[in-house]
C-alpha cells in the first residue's frame, strides 16, 4: 500500500513541477509583454500569482507526505 502511494505522490510532484513551470512561463511571456501593468489583465496576473503559490504548496505537501 505505502509503495502505491508513494508511486502516487511522485507523479503529483512531477505533475506539480510541471504545472509551476508552465504558470510561471506564462508569468514571464506577460511580463516582457507589458502585460503585468495593463488594468485589463490585472485579475489574471492575480490568479497567476495564486495558481503558482497554490501549486507550489500543494508540491511541498505532497513531498512530505511522500517522505512521511
Amino acid at each position: 500500500m505505502a509503495t502505491d502511494n508513494s508511486s502516487v505522490l511522485e507523479e503529483a510532484m512531477d505533475n506539480l513541477r510541471e504545472a509551476a513551470h508552465r504558470v510561471r512561463a506564462t508569468q514571464n511571456v506577460m511580463h516582457s509583454q507589458g502585460m503585468t501593468q495593463d488594468e485589463n489583465y490585472r485579475e489574471l496576473v492575480v490568479r497567476l500569482s495564486a495558481a503558482l503559490a497554490m501549486t507550489e504548496a500543494a508540491y511541498v505537501e505532497a513531498k512530505r507526505r511522500r517522505n512521511a
